[in-house]
């Protein structure tokens, strides 16, 4: 049975829409011992592809960002507890905004900030770091983290409390040894 046309559209203008926040996602998630770039895309991939044999029994009505976000966070998680891959290059999706207002001088010195940024939040415990990304850098609120990760909403928060005091202490011990 084939999918209707407007399901078909709406799939097609969701994905358009979403994929290099989904790929950006997807990268952060999976941390920083993965040097292979095309790990994230592979699983986006593979993620969109289930999505679009149901695409007939979604609701595409709101862009598909959180259906999609869920189900990429799911696959990530997945992925990382049968323990595939290792780390990841930079985000080019954070790394191509950096140092575009500043002066060029300084750009280096916001790259390498953003580096060691990037590093301590790579070191904090898988759940801690996706619960900080997930709310941090794609905006999510309690409640869809806690439906997302498939933990309660308090569990999200003393996660993310946990991570920014961890993060904090590191970078200001980073900054001690500087």
């Amino acid at each position: 049975m084939a999918a209707p046309p407007t399901a078909n559209k709406a799939f097609e203008a969701a994905v358009n829409a979403n994929m290099s926040r989904l790929i950006a996602l997807a990268r952060s998630m999976l941390g920083a011992p993965m040097r292979d770039a095309k790990q994230a895309e592979d699983i986006v991939q593979d993620t969109l592809l289930k999505l679009f044999r149901h695409r007939d029994t979604y609701d595409w009505s709101n862009g598909g960002w959180s259906l999609m976000a869920k189900a990429v966070a799911r696959s990530v998680i997945s992925c990382r507890r049968r323990k595939v891959g290792a780390s990841l290059e930079a985000d080019p999706v954070l790394s191509d905004g950096l140092g575009a207002e500043n002066d060029p001088a300084e750009a280096p010195i916001t790259a390498e900030t953003m580096q060691t940024v990037r590093r301590h939040i790579e070191a904090l415990p898988p759940a801690w770091r996706e619960a900080l990304i997930l709310r941090e850098q794609q905006e999510m609120g309690y409640r869809e983290i806690a439906e997302m990760l498939d933990v309660t909403e308090s569990q999200v928060k003393t996660w993310l409390h946990r991570a920014r005091v961890r993060l904090a202490g590191s970078l200001r011990e980073h900054l001690r040894e500087r």
